[in-house]
């Protein structure tokens, strides 16, 4: 899936919900309702890339003193299970003009 349609399909689909993490689409619809700390936490992410917070580089609420939150093994598997797409980036492309002698 190409970040252009992941932006459409966010857009659009109000009855999907969408994030990305590092190069995975999620489909976090259903899970939302069960995630451990709060439907909150995805609902303010949906359309959004969850990295920083999912690997704990960042607290979606910092508080003086917080300890940032990493997500177990078991974390990991729920993700596997939620993959919808592999997010492909457009390369760049060029053209060269190859000019013999």
């Amino acid at each position: 899936m190409t970040v252009d349609e992941f932006n459409k399909i966010s857009a659009s689909e109000s009855s999907r919900r969408l994030v990305i993490l590092d190069d995975l689409v999620l489909d976090v619809t259903d899970f939302a309702k069960q995630h451990p700390g709060g439907r909150f936490l995805l609902e303010k992410n949906f359309g959004r890339d969850i990295s920083k917070f999912f690997h704990g580089g960042y607290s979606l609420e910092p508080t003086k003193n917080s300890k940032t939150h990493t997500h177990s093994n078991t974390a990991r598997l729920i993700v596997n299970s939620l993959i919808l797409a592999r997010l492909v980036q457009k390369a760049e492309t060029s053209t060269v003009r190859v000019v013999s002698k």
